[in-house]
């Protein structure tokens, strides 16, 4: 299932604040998750510690995924 990470308001304080003074490798991957990129392209950028970097992220409440919406897959107006 492909999913989509984007930052949380906390995750965006924590882009003005630095507040949590993240460790490097932390940090730039939460300046490239943008809400739009998907998972197996955070793949290619982050490397092989790229599952392991996501969750870590998540478990400080920084970002958060989502599944995309494809525009075929909406449903009908009437």
């Amino acid at each position: 299932m492909e999913l989509v990470y984007r930052k949380t308001e906390r995750g965006l304080v924590e882009m003005n604040t630095r507040e949590l003074r993240l460790a490097p490798r932390l940090r730039s991957a939460l300046i490239l998750i943008d809400g739009k990129k998907m998972d197996y392209q955070l793949q290619g950028l982050l490397g092989p510690q790229c599952a392991d970097t996501l969750a870590a992220l998540q478990d400080l409440g920084l970002i958060e995924a989502i599944r995309p919406i494809r525009i075929g897959s909406l449903p009908a107006r009437r």
